[in-house]
């Protein structure tokens, strides 16, 4: 489905969230007609790719922003209920995880996929590679040698971003402490270790289940 469709639907449906970790996080739509449900999506297509109608686009761009904004809240709320999980290599929740298993049980609970590792994971969505852009919900990637290397070894959520100080706080699975809140560039150790975010909601790759 492309991203101008499955934008329209969602003025046509009502979103509604699981508020626990512990059932599938996903959006469900009501069902409308679907004669008249086709109807109306083809009248809005030819609306929003019409040049003339730069009002229409601005609305889907809105709407677009505010679903993103919607799920980006729901998935940290469910990570932050997780703090206090301990770390185990190779494992995926629900009561540990290692930092590539914490980002993608957290994700599968919106009912996005992402791979399993956190190498794999750097090379989803859209790169963020200025600090101040990122944007709570982004995935940030840490690995020794920092972005000289580039050689991605960990990764963590933004939970919170300053733009005017270029900071952020992440929550992650940290080998040491399991799941916990940490803030770049607090210590040399984070500033060193950055790498670079991905933005995964609001992109048109955003890995939705079927």
């Amino acid at each position: 489905m492309s991203k101008k469709l499955f934008t329209i639907l969602l003025f046509l449906s009502t979103v509604t969230f699981a508020n626990t970790p512990t059932h599938r996080h996903r959006v469900r739509m009501t069902e409308p007609d679907p004669i008249a449900c086709q109807a109306t999506i083809q009248r809005s297509l030819q609306s929003i790719l019409s040049p003339s109608n730069p009002s229409s686009m601005n609305a889907i761009a809105a709407a677009t922003a505010n679903f993103a904004a919607t799920i980006a809240h729901d998935l940290i709320h469910t990570a932050k209920r997780l703090i206090g999980s301990r770390y185990c290599p190779g494992s995926s929740g629900p009561s540990a995880f290692d930092c590539s298993g914490f980002t993608s049980y957290v994700f599968d609970k919106m009912g996005i996929k992402l791979k399993r590792s956190s190498r794999e994971q750097s090379t989803q969505g859209e790169v963020i590679s200025c600090v101040r852009e990122l944007l709570p919900g982004d995935l940030v990637f840490f690995g020794r040698g920092g972005r000289k290397r580039q050689t991605v070894n960990h990764v963590g959520i933004v939970t919170s971003v300053d733009t005017e100080a270029g900071t952020f706080e992440f929550i992650h699975s940290s080998t040491s402490q399991g799941v916990r809140i940490d803030k770049y560039p607090d210590t040399d150790y984070w500033e060193q270790q950055y790498i670079s975010g991905r933005r995964i909601i609001g992109t048109e790759t955003t890995p939705f289940f079927e």
